[in-house]
């Protein structure tokens, strides 16, 4: 499937989302397309009359789109009444808008909540790129700073548990390093080459370390002499740390032709965590990957 097959939405789907601070035009003009084209009930934690001050400028009618304002004066009040909210059921999918990921982290993560899912919460995101014959999940850019052997063996089952429910039954999945051998001077080799020896993964493919043209190029494969079942057809990317993830990420969104859906895992629900910088296109695709996560959650129920 292409990047746009695998975001596909059933048509019968009807989900809602919490979105923390959401007063600005992209923001709401995002809310008002998608409450019409994807049948979306919005939840917005926000100061109210910011909001309709805001929906009124642009003309729409938020009470005609199913959106429900839920007034907060601040950041951290409107992040703890969406974690509750979340909590009780009363959204589907979690998204951060205008606010600190730190402040609406510490509010989910709340013990009271009983928010989490896994042992640890990972990004995973999912992208297009021009001269690449499949989707390919990039993990982890956003949350885990410098992954240890456990912490990246939790990230890489985040990852096929993501990939699984966007239809992949198994993911071949590189473990990414600057070189593909054991190099006792560069960690993320160490880690890697103890993760494929000693850790069984029986609904995926594991290989590693592993370079970056060696996981996307079977050329590149073949000339290095590298034979991998993973090699130049990746479905899944781990990265060795944030710096090369963030790196690899924000270059090929913005220099590289790439398309990209992201969100965080880990959670009972789906959480979009975009940027600022984040276009209204990679936002819309980032709220499309949490409803196809949103479909299988509510599948195995």
């Amino acid at each position: 499937m292409n990047f746009d097959e695998t975001l596909k939405i059933n048509s019968s789907t009807r989900a809602s989302i919490a979105l923390v601070k959401a007063a600005s035009e992209d923001l709401l003009e995002l809310v008002t397309e998608t409450a019409g084209e994807l049948g979306i009930i919005w939840h917005l934690f926000d100061d109210e009359q910011t909001l309709k001050e805001m929906f009124s400028e642009l003309n729409h009618d938020y009470k005609l789109h199913n959106i429900t304002i839920h007034h907060s004066t601040d950041d951290t009040g409107a992040a703890q009444q969406a974690g509750r909210f979340i909590a009780d059921g009363g959204a589907d999918v979690l998204m951060k808008g205008l606010i600190s990921t730190g402040v609406i982290l510490k509010a989910v993560l709340n013990k009271e909540l009983k928010l989490l899912d896994q042992e640890l919460l990972s990004h995973v995101a999912l992208f297009s790129m021009p001269n690449y014959h499949k989707p390919v999940i990039i993990s982890d850019a956003a949350m885990n700073i410098d992954p240890d052997t456990e912490t990246k063996i939790k990230i890489i089952e985040n990852a096929v548990t993501a990939s699984h429910r966007l239809g992949i039954e198994k993911p071949k999945v590189a473990l990414l390093s600057a070189v593909e051998k054991l190099n006792e001077k560069i960690a993320s080799t160490v880690t890697n080459d103890t993760i494929v020896s000693g850790h069984k993964f029986d609904n995926a493919i594991i290989d590693g370390p592993m370079q970056y043209d060696l996981a996307m190029s079977k050329s590149a494969a073949a000339i290095k002499g590298y034979t991998s079942e993973v090699a130049g057809d990746a479905d899944i990317l781990i990265m060795p740390h944030i710096d090369a993830g963030n790196i690899l990420y924000k270059a090929l969104v913005t220099t590289a032709g790439g398309h990209v859906a992201g969100m965080i895992t880990g959670l009972k629900v789906p959480f979009v965590l975009t940027s600022r910088a984040d276009s209204k296109e990679e936002k819309y695709n980032s709220i499309k990957l949490a409803i196809k996560m949103m479909e299988h959650n509510q599948e195995d129920v």
